[in-house]
């Protein structure tokens, strides 16, 4: 019973979290181009899972604007969901990832393309939005 209790909105927030992340990078001009966010968000999870999110993470840190936004959105998750990782020295996203045990590295992927299964879903809807629009 008491299982039930703690479950969080959609996948434990997970919805919520990557519909803000998407709607953020949407409103924000300086960060570049939609389209090519829309594009990057949906190669993401193929980017992780052939290279390990440690690989694919670096990849996004020496990136800008479109790809940055991407590494933030996940950062951020991150530091929601185990804070616990980011507390005591000042370390950088991609240097906390490549240093988890292998055990929570696979529980941080997996959790990396669960919330970018959701940003891919909302990057579509808000891009079709777009698209109506200009018609």
């Amino acid at each position: 019973m008491a299982k039930n209790i703690q479950r969080v909105g959609i996948e434990n927030g997970r919805a919520a979290f990557a519909f803000e992340a998407v709607k953020k990078v949407k409103e924000d001009k300086r960060i570049g181009k939609f389209e090519n966010y829309r594009s990057y968000v949906k190669k993401m999870p193929s980017l992780i899972q052939v290279n390990g999110l440690g690989q694919a993470l670096a990849f996004c840190y020496q990136k800008e604007k479109e790809y940055e936004a991407i590494y933030q959105a996940l950062h951020e998750w991150f530091q929601e969901k185990y804070p616990h990782a980011f507390q005591g020295d000042k370390k950088e996203f991609v240097q906390v990832v490549i240093n988890l045990p292998s055990a929570e590295y696979r529980l941080w992927t997996m959790e990396a393309l669960a919330l970018l299964n959701w940003m891919r879903k909302f990057v579509d809807g808000m891009a079709k939005e777009n698209e109506e629009k200009e018609q």
